[in-house]
């Protein structure tokens, strides 16, 4: 909520002096605001709705194994059905089954009901790592039995409204949205009504969003809905009723928000600027307004978006084009957004012909995003495979001297794909190789690996990619990998950075591959006589402690839950290695195979291996 001390010096409507002289109290101000939302039509939030649970056949999840987004089932509007409650448990409702990427119906067997509310509490609500947000999603929405009722939750607290908070602080309204669709209304506390009327408004659905409103603006302690209500009476174009909501809601002295009251004037009519002075997060009801007024928010205030406002700004042609490719850089960086969205965005700068040409070997007056878009179309315009291979090694250098080495990776991959590792592109072997291992496809990186030592003992430059990709392999679980390198033999290699970064490296290495049950040939007391500072903090040892004994008890969703909170943030980059290690031999023990490995794949490519 955005707050400031400063209060507009005008009166907002025919209203306002009539309002500044009465004295209201919370309990008058909510009946008048329900009073006004007669104006709307009745609520039909009241009616207990209930959605059959099973979802309608959707589609299998993709055949990346750690896809970048999950795609929830929805259910047709046309689904509803009046009933009661009965035996329904809400907990265990979720629009994942397993073959949607669902962790299992048993995913919570021996788990600890306290315990999983607790953790889950704990549970960070954003990843720098693809990885990360995907098993986070994963989780959340999972359809899965109840944890062991051991410890009984206190009465206000429910595993479901605390699931459904942690989407929403995630921003992911769209899965939110579905979920909603199978929790009968009735249900809602105050709380998950909001969490319900913010996924609709963020999913388009605005007027399904005004029943919730309605139906709690009567009742609702949160000035929420008294927002809800001036949104809801500008939808229906009832301008005079939304201003005198506006008015009221002033006089609670409460929770000022200077940006919703700026965006309400736009929305009746007056011509106003938004300053973007306001403090705090802008949430979908400021979204939704700025939606319905025309108005635009102010660039101040893309730090303070919630994770969904920003990505509807990302999607929004309203918005300038730079602006929208930061956002989706940021969001495609830490793995919140499909490469795809981006590339989409990318194609929208305009080049002259004699750019594109020189975007190898020339003279290149673009930066930033630009020279990024520059780079990829240049990229697609090429068909022949060796030139199309130039462009892009030129653009990973590139990325490389700018620290963008993460994103340029996973948003040049699909053109990476299409390059065929022939001879006369061994030079080719390391970049196109470690984009591949990052992009799930590791049997077409596995390919340019045996093209680099098919040529290794007649080209210099074969043999230095096979030694630069073989930590990739061995990551990846290429079946006789331990052949075609050592991590000394690696280590060796290695030129240009200092020591005490290669002995972290090496550190990290052999922790993800001990993990991972791959034999190195290296020992950790050999590993113990360097010099060695591990980056990252160690969590606590309650927490690894968990992580092994949720392992050794094969409770799968809990292992889930304590890898997340371990990696934390920051995700593997910041991540201790001990810690890594014990994530990734975690996750690897309890069947998240292809998670494991693609996590020690983040974590190398962002240690800068």
């Amino acid at each position: 909520m955005i707050v400031s001390q400063n209060k507009m010096p005008f009166t907002l409507s025919k209203f306002g002096k009539w309002a500044k002289s009465g004295k209201f109290c919370k309990a008058a101000l909510r009946f008048s605001v329900a009073a006004l939302a007669v104006g709307i039509g009745g609520s039909a939030y009241a009616q207990t709705q209930l959605i059959p649970q099973q979802p309608a056949p959707g589609p299998s999840v993709t055949e990346s194994p750690v896809p970048s987004t999950i795609e929830s089932n929805p259910i047709s509007s046309g689904g509803i059905q009046v009933d009661s409650l009965g035996g329904l448990d809400l907990d265990s409702i979720g629009t994942l089954s397993p073959g949607q990427g669902g962790l299992g119906y048993d995913m919570w067997r021996q788990s600890s009901l306290q315990d999983v509310f607790s953790l889950i509490t704990q549970m960070p609500v954003s990843y720098n790592s693809a990885v990360g947000n995907n098993l986070a999603k994963r989780l959340l929405l999972s359809s899965a039995g109840r944890p062991l009722d051991d410890k009984p939750l206190q009465s206000a607290q429910s595993l479901l409204s605390l699931r459904l908070e942690k989407l929403a602080e995630l921003g992911a309204y769209t899965d939110l949205d579905n979920l909603f669709q199978r929790i009968p209304t009735r249900s809602d506390n105050e709380q998950q009504a909001r969490y319900r009327s913010d996924s609709l408004l963020m999913t388009g659905k605005n007027g399904d969003a005004c029943q919730v409103i309605r139906g709690m603006s009567a009742t609702g302690k949160d000035s929420y809905w008294i927002r809800g209500m001036v949104y809801c009476h500008f939808l229906q174009k009832q301008v005079d009723q939304a201003l005198l909501s506006l008015d009221l809601l002033r006089e609670t002295g409460e929770d000022a928000d200077p940006l919703f009251e700026e965006l309400a004037l736009a929305a009746s009519g007056a011509n106003i600027k938004i300053s973007g002075k306001s403090a705090g997060r802008v949430e979908p009801i400021h979204w939704a307004l700025a939606a319905l007024s025309g108005a635009q928010l102010s660039e101040d205030l893309d730090n303070f978006l919630n994770p969904g406002v920003r990505n509807a700004l990302i999607q929004s042609e309203n918005y300038p084009l730079e602006r929208r490719v930061y956002a989706a850089e940021a969001a495609v960086t830490s793995g919140v957004l499909s490469p795809d969205v981006l590339i989409d965005l990318y194609s929208g700068y305009a080049f002259e012909p004699e750019e594109i040409d020189a975007a190898v070997g020339g003279q290149i007056k673009r930066e930033g995003p630009a020279l990024r878009a520059l780079f990829l179309q240049a990229a697609q315009l090429q068909a022949v495979p060796a030139a199309r291979a130039e462009i892009v090694k030129a653009a990973l250098d590139q990325a490389a001297e700018d620290g963008t080495s993460f994103l340029m990776s996973r948003v040049i991959a699909d053109l990476v794909t299409e390059i065929p590792h022939s001879s006369d592109l061994t030079w080719f072997a390391l970049p196109a190789g470690r984009t591949l291992y990052l992009a799930g496809q590791r049997e077409r990186a596995d390919a340019w690996l045996l093209l680099a030592r098919q040529y290794m003992l007649s080209e210099e430059t074969a043999a230095a990619n096979l030694t630069s990709l073989w930590p990739y392999a061995r990551l990846s679980g290429m079946e006789g990998g331990e052949r075609y390198g050592t991590l000394k033999g690696w280590a060796s290699a290695q030129s240009g950075i200092g020591p005490e970064v290669l002995n972290q490296q090496l550190v990290m290495l052999r922790s993800c591959m001990q993990a991972l049950g791959e034999n190195t040939r290296l020992s950790w007391g050999e590993l113990a006589s360097l010099e060695i500072a591990s980056p990252g903090l160690a969590p606590s040892a309650a927490l690894l402690y968990g992580l092994k004994d949720a392992q050794n008890g094969g409770r799968l969703a809990e292992v889930v839950l304590l890898s997340l909170i371990i990696l934390g943030e920051e995700g593997p980059s910041d991540t201790h290695s001990l810690a890594l290690g014990g994530v990734v031999e975690a996750l690897y023990s309890v069947g998240l195979q292809d998670e494991a490995r693609s996590l020690a794949i983040e974590a190398a490519v962002l240690s800068g291996i």
